[in-house]
């Protein structure tokens, strides 16, 4: 289960940075500093919306597991 909710936020999170890149309208800024913090900004916000949507997914497909155990 783990392996496979780790494999869950990794693939959310690169599918979620490549949508947020798409997004961007305006271009890097100019130094080399500024675009590396641009980087590190884009997957930690990549990261952050990933472990929102992995822990709502877990959470549903727990609560789904409850209701069946629980009703049969």
């Amino acid at each position: 289960m783990v392996k496979a909710s780790l494999l869950v936020f990794v693939v959310l999170t690169v599918i979620i940075a490549w949508a947020l890149k798409r997004r961007q309208t305006a271009p890097s800024p100019a130094g080399f500093v500024a675009k590396k913090r641009a980087a590190v900004r884009l997957w930690f916000d990549a990261a952050a919306i990933a472990v929102v949507v992995t822990l709502v997914t877990l959470m549903g497909m727990h609560w789904l597991r409850l209701g069946t155990w629980w009703s049969g």
